[in-house]
C-alpha cells in the first residue's frame, strides 16, 4: 500500500474489506460458471453410479434423486440391471439437456450472493517488483506482513489461495456432474468458491490469497475498515523509495 494509506491503517489499525465491484479487475468475481463435458461419458457414468447405488453401494445419497432411488431399490433390483439402465437413460439425457437454463438461474443467484460479500485481498510475497510497482506507489510505500499468533481468533486462519485460471471455472466436472445427476451430489458452498477464488492467469504474478466472511456488519456498504489484533501485525517492510520521514 502507499505510505499516506499505511498511515491510515496502523494509526486506526483496520484494514478495509471490500466488496467485489471496488477491485481493480472488472473481471475478478464477475464471471458466469460453464458447463463442459462429453454427454456419452457423463450418461454413462451417472448410468454406472445409479446402479451403485440401487445394489446399496454408494455413499448416503446427497439430494431427492439419491433419497427415491434408495427407496425404489427393491423394485429396481428384481426388474434387473439392463431394464434400469434402459430405463434410466432418457431421463438423464432429459437433464443434461435443460442444464443451460439451470446454469443461467444458478450464475444469476451466485452473482447477486457475491455482489455483497466483503473480502480482504492478500498476497504470500513480499519481494514482488509488480506489487510493489502497482500498489505500493512505485516502491515509496509499504508491505504489512500478518500472521496467526498463538491465542488469537484470527480470520487468516481461513485464507485461501486464489486459484489462476485460463478458462472460466466449471460449475461440475464431468466426475461430479455424474455424482449430482445419480443422487450423490448437491449444490454445496464449493461452487461458489469457484467464483470467489478464481482469476484469470495474467494476475499469477500476485500470488494473492483471499479471505470473505460474507456481507460484513454492515452489508449495504461498499466497503469496511475492520479491526486487526495488534498481535496479528509482524513486520512492516519499506520501499526501495520511501521517504525518510515516512520511515
Amino acid at each position: 500500500m502507499t505510505a499516506a494509506t499505511a498511515r491510515i491503517v496502523l494509526d486506526g489499525g483496520r484494514l478495509r474489506w471490500s466488496r467485489p465491484s471496488r477491485f481493480n479487475d472488472p473481471f475478478d468475481m464477475q464471471v458466469n460458471l460453464q458447463i463442459r463435458f462429453d454427454r456419452s461419458r457423463v450418461v454413462n457414468a451417472t448410468l454406472e453410479k445409479m446402479w451403485e447405488r440401487i445394489l446399496g453401494r454408494a455413499p448416503e445419497p446427497k439430494n431427492k434423486l439419491g433419497t427415491m432411488l434408495r427407496a425404489t431399490a427393491p423394485i429396481h433390483l428384481q426388474r434387473g440391471r439392463e431394464a434400469f439402465l434402459t430405463g434410466q437413460k432418457p431421463g438423464i439425457l432429459k437433464s443434461l439437456e435443460g442444464l443451460p437454463r439451470v446454469l443461467g438461474d444458478l450464475n444469476d443467484q451466485l452473482q447477486a450472493a457475491l455482489a455483497t460479500t466483503k473480502i480482504i485481498c492478500l498476497s504470500a510475497r513480499k519481494d514482488s517488483v509488480l506489487m510493489w510497482s502497482h500498489y505500493a506507489e512505485c516502491h515509496g510505500g509499504v508491505a504489512l506482513e500478518f500472521y496467526v499468533p498463538d491465542g488469537v481468533d484470527s480470520p487468516y486462519k481461513i485464507a485461501r489461495p486464489v486459484d489462476y485460471c485460463d478458462e472460466v471455472p466449471c460449475l461440475f466436472t464431468e466426475d461430479e456432474l455424474s455424482d449430482f445427476l445419480s443422487g450423490g451430489a448437491d449444490l454445496t458452498h464449493e461452487i461458489t468458491d469457484r467464483i470467489l477464488y478464481a482469476k484469470a492467469m495474467p494476475w499469477a504474478y500476485e500470488e494473492e490469497w483471499r479471505i470473505a466472511t460474507g456481507n460484513g456488519r454492515n452489508p449495504m456498504a461498499e466497503f469496511e475498515d475492520v479491526e486487526f489484533f495488534r498481535q496479528e501485525l509482524r513486520a512492516v517492510y519499506f520501499g526501495c523509495k520511501a521517504l525518510e520521514q515516512d520511515r
